[in-house]
């Protein structure tokens, strides 16, 4: 796996979770036969990296949206470029220690939020828990009646949970976005499959400034799959900007980071890489 047709050699796979998170799936997809480790929080997982050690993240979920604190680290953290993605199917269980009515469900706000409707017709109360396998954990050891967490297959079996309900989220399109993450230098060499470049900028604060850049990209028939803006702090209502764009195979895109350079004071690429099929 690489970067522009940098390859870097990975001994070890971060994430951010406990055992049985969706991470850890996502991690054990794309590396099988390398170890992977939970760290409690992303900017634990990017202080854990170097030299070969990779994080897998997730940046945005089909359903919940934009996972926007991962972009904010990429932007603070210049030594850490992409090196690819993965798109995870996402099947949330309801899973309990009891055969007792559930009550209540605990699980990562962004999982509870996806099986909002599930919850609300059956009266059962969401509780935000920092992660799902977390939730499974604290559900097996502590066996409450009428307890339960919303967390993956994977989380039930390795906690002793029994699954109540299968597949709970409102949309079975429920897909989670990983990104591949490691230290390393960039190097923007057309690739020979599909592929993708991710970026961060900020516009020059003045009309028209965002809808230049959007023109940039136009013009040169590139499809723009995301884009979304987050507050500078110290500079109230201003805001920088995430964004990828899709790349034929053996597109150069030099041509347009130097037309941005002209119209951004701040410019950053975080990645080129083979763009994920969507399962």
């Amino acid at each position: 796996m690489g970067v522009g047709g940098h390859s870097a050699e990975v001994l070890e796979v971060l994430y951010q979770g406990e055992p049985g998170a969706y991470s850890e799936e996502a991690a054990q997809r794309l590396f099988p036969a390398i170890p992977a480790t939970g760290s409690p929080t992303f900017a634990a997982a990017f202080a854990g990296l170097r030299a070969g050690r990779a994080a897998v993240l997730p940046v945005e979920n089909s359903l919940g949206g934009v996972v926007q604190e991962v972009s904010d680290l990429l932007w603070g953290h210049p030594e850490v470029v992409v090196l690819g993605e993965h798109v995870l199917p996402v099947r949330h269980q309801l899973l309990t220690a009891s055969q007792a009515p559930v009550r209540r469900a605990l699980s990562h706000p962004q999982a509870l939020a996806q099986c909002a409707g599930f919850l609300a017709a059956r009266g059962i109360e969401p509780v935000p828990y920092p992660d799902t396998a977390g939730a499974a954990r604290w559900v097996s050891q502590h066996r409450l009646p009428g307890e339960a967490a919303i967390a993956s297959a994977a989380a039930a079996a390795r906690y002793g949970l029994r699954v109540a309900a299968e597949d709970i989220a409102d949309r079975t399109s429920n897909r989670t976005r990983f990104l591949v993450c490691a230290p390393g230098s960039l190097r923007l060499i057309p690739a020979a499959h599909p592929s993708k470049i991710s970026l961060g900028f900020v516009t020059a604060h003045r009309p028209g400034a965002l809808a230049a850049v959007l023109l940039e990209c136009s013009q040169r028939g590139l499809n723009l799959s995301r884009l979304d803006s987050r507050p500078i702090p110290d500079l109230p209502f201003e805001y920088r900007f995430y964004a990828d764009l899709e790349l034929d195979p053996g597109e150069d895109c030099s041509q347009l980071l130097s037309a941005l350079e002209g119209i951004t004071s701040e410019l950053r690429v975080f990645g080129l890489y083979d763009r994920a099929l969507t399962p």
